[in-house]
C-alpha cells in the first residue's frame, strides 16, 4: 500500500482540496491535489487555518489550498483563494522544515532557522509593523533567528529557538498585540523542547515532561484549578513525573500525551472534545481520558472542538463533528473515544478548527510505537558523550567550536544536555532525581583533556557561560533548571588553573545563581546533593573548595568567600546525615600555613579586631580545618581560659607567693595509690579549678612537672581506672574497646564517672594524649550525636554483626527465623536480666516490618540506657565532668572522630618521617657515627619495640592528630658510658657517644623496658 493523505470536515472554501456539492466531507477521502512521489503522498505535515490549509512536503516545500482573504495561502493574489492545491511562493534554495497555520495566517521554519510569516497581521501574527495588515507572500521575520518549532492559534504565534528560548507575538489574553517576538523570560534555564498553542493560550513542555501552561483560561485549559486568564507562566505541577511529551490545544481545551502512550485532557467539555462521555463547560484539572486508560496512544490532535487519538494506527475521535470532522460518517457529537473501524494504517493525523488529516502508509504498526509529533521536529541544541565524541571524531575544530559555544551560552541547552534516555527522564522532582546521567557529564568533560587547545576550549567555556548567566532566571519554578548546578561542576574551567579572573568570571556568577533560587527550589539542591554518589558529591565539594582555596590564598578574607562557604557548608551538614565523603574531602589542609588560624581566634575572642560578626573569620566554619588545625585552636582556647583563671587566682590571693600555687590546678599523688589520690583529689577541685594548667606531683619523685609527669600520669591512671576491678567499665573480649558498666550506683559510684570526665578533659586542655580505648560512640555522645549499629559493630562486633543480618535478610519470614521479641538482655553479676524495648515488647515479635525500629531500640539500650538507665546515668555524669574542664565553644568545631583523634592520638606512624623530623643539637648532625649507629639500630626494633620508644621518647605509644610533625624530636649527646635517657617534657632524648649499633641496640631496649617513674637528670 502506497502512503496516503486523507482529510475529512469542512471544505466549504476549499480547506480539503476539493470543490464539492456538499460543504463537508464525513468520510475521510484521499486528497486528490496533494504532491505525490514514487512511495505515494509526499506529504509529510499540514496545517489548518480556520479557511484554508498548508501542506509541506518531504523536499521542504509547502503547497496551500483554501481561502485567501487575507494572502494566507502565501501565493499572492490577496482574496483569490482556491480549491486547488499550489505551491507555496518562496525564494528558492528555501527548505522549510515545520508549518503552522492560524485563523488567517501562515508560519513556516526554515532549516536555517529562519521564520516566514504571511496572511494577517491584524493582531500583530505576523511578528511585523503595525502598519502592515496583511502579507500575501512569504516573509522572514527579522527578529527571530535559528528557530526550531513554531505554533500559532488564532492570532498569536510561539516560537521556540536553538537555544531553548521561548517568544511570542500576536493577541494575547490580556488584549495585547505584540508586533515583534517578545521572550518569555519565565522559562529562560528550563529545557523547554515543544511548543504549541490554542486559541488564546499556549503551552510548553520541558525535556523531562514538565507543562507550562500561559493565556485565555476561560474554560480551565490552562489546567491550573480556576478560570483566571494567565498572562504569566503557570507550571501544571499535577503532570509532573507523568513525562508529557506531546500536546493539541483546541480552541478551549487542551490534550495532553505522555511518553508511555497515556493522554489526559483539561479545559472545555461541553461538546466532548475531552473525551469524558459528561459535557461540562470547564475542567480546570488535567484527568486521564478513561476510555483510553490502557491504550497506547501514539498520536493526538486538536481541532477547534475536536480530538483525535491514535492506537495502534486506528483514529479514536472525540468532540463536536458538525462537519464531520471526526471522520465517522455521521455528523452527531460524540463525548468519549470511539474507534473508526474503516480507517487503519494510520501514521500521522493533523487537526484544526474543523478539519482533519490522516496519512496512512504500508507495513505494521507495532504496540510499542514510538510516542510523539505525527511529523517530526526539530529540537533545541544539547550535548552529550556521543554528539562530543563525533564531533571530535570529524576533526572539524570550527564546528566543535561552534557546538560548545552555542550549548554553554544558553542555560537552557545546558539543563537539556546528558539526560538519561529512558523513564529515569521524566522520573523528576523536589523528592525525586534530576534526570541527569552524571557519569556520562564526568566521561565527556573528561574528553577536554584530549583536546590540543584545550586552553582555547576552556576561555570559550568561560566566555560562553557569561552569556548564559545573565539569562538566569532567579523566579525559576521548576527544578530542572537546577540542572546546570550539578552538570557545570564537572567542567574543566571550575577546578584547573582556577584565579581569582576564573572567580570573578565563572564560579562567582554559579554561586549567585544558586542562591537565588526560592526556598522550595534550595530544598531540592538538597535532596539531589544528598542523592549523588561518592564521586559527584566529591567533585561539588572541590568546585566550591578551590574557589574558597583560591580566595584565601589570594590574602581575602572569609566575606570574599561567604557564598561558597555557605554551600560547603551545606554539603557538610548533608554528608553528616549520609556520610557520602570521607571528612577529609573537606579540609583545606594548609588553611593553618597560608592563614594564622591561631592568631584570628585569639582576636576573634579577645575583640582585638573590629569585624562585624564571626562570619568574617575562617575558624567560623570549622569544617575546612583538619584536626590538627583544630587541636591548636582548642589550645589557644585552652591557653585563654587557663591564663583568665590563673590571673583570677593570683589577684584573689593579693599578688602574696602562695598565688603561684594557686594559678595551678594542682595534683599531688601517690604512685601506689595514684587512682584514689587522683579521685578523692578532682572530688575536691571546682570547675575553676580544674580549668587552671595542669600539675603533678607524684609523691616521692624529684621531677618537676615540666609535662612529662603529666604525661606519664595519665597513662599509669587511665590504664589503672579501666581494670575490672574498679567496676566502671566493661572491655569487649573481641573488639578489646570498652563501654559504661551499666552496674548499679550502690555498687559503682557515679561521681566516679564524673572525676573520670574531669580527668579526661584536663588532659585535653593540657595537651596530653589518653589512651583511652573507647569506641567512636563515646565521643559521639560528647558531642550529642546519636550512635547507630555500626557504633555498636565496632564495640562488640559479633552483636552487631547479627543486627546486620536481621537487617538484610530477604525472605518473608523473620519471625520464624529470627525468633526475636522487642526485649533485651543484660548481665549484671553474672545474672541475666531481661529489658523490654517497649511497654509489652516481651510479647511482640520482630517482623520485617518492624526489625528497623527494634535495631534502632536495641541500639539505644545497649549503648545509652542500660539496664535501669545506668549506662545513661554513668555517661551522663562523665560528660559532665568532661564539660567542667573543657567548658569550650571549639568542641562543637570537631567531629566524633577528629575529637577521638585529638584526646587519643592516632597510630598513623610513618618511621621515615619520623627520622627526617629529629633535630640535632650539640656536635650531633645526621651523619654522626651515633647518630647514624642509633638509626641502625632503631630499624633493628621490631614494630611494638618502635611504640614502646615513642612512649619512651614522648610519654605516649601514640602521636598527636597532626602527625609525626607535631611530636618536635630532639636528640643530644650524652657521656659514652651512659644509657639513652628521655626527657619527656621536651620529647629529647640524650643519646651515648657510641658507633656500636650492636651495643646501642642492647642499651636501647633496655631503657624502652624502663619506662616508669621519674628523677632529675
Amino acid at each position: 500500500m502506497h502512503a496516503e493523505l486523507l482529510g475529512c470536515g469542512q471544505t466549504g472554501e476549499g480547506q480539503l482540496g476539493a470543490r464539492l456539492s456538499e460543504p463537508m466531507i464525513r468520510v475521510p477521502e484521499r486528497i486528490i491535489g496533494a504532491p505525490n512521489d514514487a512511495d505515494g503522498t509526499a506529504v509529510k505535515a499540514v496545517a489548518c487555518g480556520e479557511q484554508h490549509t498548508i501542506f509541506l512536503t518531504k523536499d521542504g516545500k509547502m503547497w496551500s489550498v483554501g481561502s485567501n482573504v487575507d494572502g494566507q495561502l502565501g501565493r499572492g493574489k490577496r482574496s483569490e483563494g482556491s480549491f486547488s492545491i499550489y505551491p507555496v511562493s518562496l525564494t528558492s534554495g528555501v527548505g522549510i522544515v515545520q508549518i503552522a497555520a492560524g485563523r488567517a495566517h501562515s508560519l513556516a521554519v526554515a532549516d536555517d532557522g529562519r521564520v516566514f510569516a504571511w496572511g494577517s497581521n491584524e493582531h500583530g501574527q505576523l511578528g511585523m509593523e503595525n502598519t502592515i495588515t496583511w502579507q500575501e507572500m512569504p516573509k522572514r521575520i527579522n527578529q527571530l533567528n535559528e528557530v526550531v518549532q513554531v505554533a500559532s492559534g488564532s492570532d498569536h504565534c510561539i516560537a521556540l529557538t536553538e537555544d531553548g528560548r521561548v517568544y511570542v507575538w500576536g493577541e494575547q489574553a490580556d488584549g495585547r498585540c505584540i508586533h515583534h517576538p517578545e521572550l518569555v523570560e519565565h522559562l529562560n534555564a528550563i529545557p523547554i523542547v515543544r511548543v504549541e498553542a490554542g486559541a488564546r493560550h499556549c503551552v510548553a513542555i520541558s525535556a523531562s515532561g514538565a507543562v507550562f501552561t500561559w493565556g485565555q483560561n476561560n474554560s480551565g485549559e490552562l489546567g491550573m484549578d480556576d478560570f483566571r486568564p494567565q498572562t504569566s507562566v503557570h507550571h501544571v505541577t499535577q503532570m509532573d513525573g507523568l513525562g508529557v511529551v506531546e500536546a493539541a490545544c483546541g480552541d478551549n481545551h487542551t490534550i495532553l500525551l505522555t511518553h508511555c502512550g497515556r493522554t489526559f485532557s483539561f479545559g472545555s467539555d461541553a461538546l466532548g472534545q475531552c473525551g469524558f462521555g459528561k459535557k461540562l463547560e470547564k475542567r480546570p484539572n488535567p484527568t486521564a481520558v478513561s476510555d483510553l486508560i490502557g491504550s497506547h496512544v501514539t498520536r493526538i490532535a486538536a481541532g477547534a472542538c475536536h480530538t483525535i487519538a491514535i492506537i495502534r494506527g486506528s483514529p479514536y475521535p472525540f468532540g463536536l463533528n458538525s462537519s464531520g470532522q471526526l471522520g465517522n460518517g455521521k455528523i452527531m457529537t460524540q463525548s468519549t473515544p470511539r474507534k473508526t473501524d474503516d480507517l487503519d494504517h494510520v501514521t500521522a493525523v493533523f487537526a484544526g478548527y474543523h478539519q482533519t488529516f490522516f496519512i496512512r502508509s504500508a507495513g505494521s504498526i507495532e504496540q510499542n510505537e514510538i510516542v510523539g509529533p505525527s511529523c517530526p521536529v526539530k529540537m533545541p541544541s544539547k550535548i552529550d558523550r556521543e554528539i562530543f565524541e563525533k564531533a571530535l571524531r570529524s576533526g572539524e575544530k570550527l564546528d566543535l567550536m561552534a557546538l560548545v559555544e552555542s550549548v554553554f551560552s544558553s542555560l537552557s541547552s545546558i539543563n537539556n544536555s546528558f539526560l538519561f534516555q529512558d523513564e529515569r527522564r521524566f522520573n523528576v522532582g523536589i523528592d525525586r532525581s534530576h534526570g541527569i546521567d552524571l557519569d556520562q557529564v564526568m566521561e565527556t568533560f573528561m574528553l577536554f583533556d584530549e583536546l590540543a587547545s584545550k586552553k582555547l576550549f576552556s576561555d570559550l567555556i568561560a566566555d560562553s557561560l557569561s552569556i548564559a548567566y545573565a539569562s538566569w532566571n532567579s523566579k525559576v519554578s521548576c527544578v530542572e533548571g537546577l540542572r546546570l548546578f550539578f552538570i557545570l561542576p564537572w567542567l574543566p574551567v571550575f577546578t584547573e588553573n582556577v584565579t581569582l579572573d576564573t572567580i570573578f568570571k565563572v564560579h562567582t556568577p554559579f554561586i549567585e545563581a544558586l542562591y537565588s533560587v526560592s526556598e522550595s527550589m534550595q530544598k531540592t539542591l538538597g535532596n539531589w546533593w544528598s542523592k549523588l554518589s561518592t564521586r559527584h558529591f566529591r567533585r561539588q565539594v572541590i568546585v566550591y573548595k578551590r574557589a574558597v582555596e583560591t580566595i584565601l590564598r589570594a590574602g581575602k578574607g572569609p566575606s570574599k568567600a561567604r557564598q561558597f562557604l555557605l554551600t560547603l557548608q551545606r554539603l557538610f551538614l548533608i554528608n553528616q546525615n549520609f556520610h557520602i565523603v570521607p571528612l577529609e574531602t573537606f579540609y583545606i589542609e594548609d588553611l593553618g600555613q597560608i592563614h594564622n588560624i591561631k592568631l584570628e581566634y585569639y582576636n576573634m575572642v579577645t575583640k582585638q579586631q573590629p569585624f562585624k560578626d564571626e562570619s568574617d573569620y575562617w575558624t567560623h566554619y570549622p569544617f575546612l580545618l583538619n584536626g590538627a588545625a583544630k587541636g591548636e585552636v582548642l589550645f589557644v582556647e585552652a591557653g585563654l581560659i587557663q591564663a583568665m583563671h590563673a590571673q583570677s587566682a593570683m589577684i584573689a590571693s593579693g599578688g602574696l607567693i602562695e598565688g603561684v600555687t594557686m594559678q595551678h590546678c594542682d595534683l599531688t599523688v601517690r604512685r601506689d595509690f595514684i587512682v584514689s589520690d587522683t579521685m578523692h583529689k578532682l572530688a575536691g577541685f571546682s570547675e575553676i579549678d580544674v580549668r587552671k594548667p595542669l600539675k603533678v606531683t607524684i609523691v616521692g619523685e624529684e621531677a618537676d612537672d615540666a609535662g612529662g609527669v603529666r604525661k606519664e600520669f595519665f597513662l599509669i591512671v587511665m590504664r589503672k581506672i579501666l581494670q575490672p576491678e574498679y567496676g566502671m567499665f566493661t572491655e569487649n573480649e573481641e573488639s578489646r574497646l570498652v563501654w559504661f558498666s551499666g552496674m548499679p550506683a550502690e555498687f559503682c559510684e557515679r561521681e566516679q564517672f564524673r572525676q573520670l570526665g574531669r580527668l579526661v578533659g584536663l588532659a585535653v586542655y593540657n595537651n596530653v594524649i589518653v589512651p583511652f580505648p573507647f569506641p567512636l560512640a563515646l565521643y559521639k555522645y560528647l558531642l550529642d550525636i546519636e550512635p547507630t549499629l555500626e557504633d555498636l559493630c565496632e564495640l562488640s562486633p559479633t552483636e552487631g554483626r547479627g543486627l546486620q543480618s536481621l537487617l538484610d535478610y530477604e525472605e518473608d519470614d523473620v519471625e520464624d527465623v529470627f525468633s526475636l521479641t522487642f526485649s533485651i538482655t543484660f548481665s549484671i553479676f553474672g545474672e541475666i536480666k531481661t529489658v523490654e524495648l517497649i511497654p509489652g515488647g516481651d510479647e511482640k515479635p520482630v517482623t520485617k516490618e518492624n526489625r528497623e525500629e527494634y535495631v534502632k531500640l536495641y541500639v539505644s539500650h545497649r549503648l545509652e540506657l542500660g539496664y535501669n538507665n545506668e549506662i545513661a546515668n554513668q555517661a551522663r555524669e562523665f560528660r559532665r565532668g568532661f564539660s567542667d574542664a573543657l567548658h569550650s565553644r571549639v568542641l562543637k568545631f570537631f567531629q566524633p572522630r577528629e575529637l577521638k583523634e585529638q584526646i587519643s592520638g592516632t597510630e598513623n606512624y610513618d618511621w621515615n618521617e619520623f627520622r627526617e623530623l629529629v633535630t640535632y643539637k650539640g656536635e650531633y648532625t645526621a651523619s654522626h657515627p651515633a647518630v647514624k649507629a642509633f638509626w641502625k639500630a632503631f630499624f633493628a626494633l621490631d614494630e611494638d619495640e618502635k611504640k614502646k620508644f615513642l612512649q619512651f621518647l614522648s610519654g605516649s605509644t601514640r602521636i598527636p592528630v597532626g602527625g609525626m610533625k607535631d611530636l618536635h624530636p630532639f636528640i643530644q649527646p650524652t657521656a659514652p658510658e651512659t644509657l639513652p635517657v628521655a626527657h619527656t617534657c621536651f620529647n629529647l632524648l640524650d643519646l651515648p657517644n657510641i658507633s656500636d649499633d650492636v651495643e646501642m641496640l642492647r642499651r636501647l631496649r633496655i631503657s624502652i623496658e624502663h619506662t616508669e617513674g621519674f628523677t632529675l637528670v
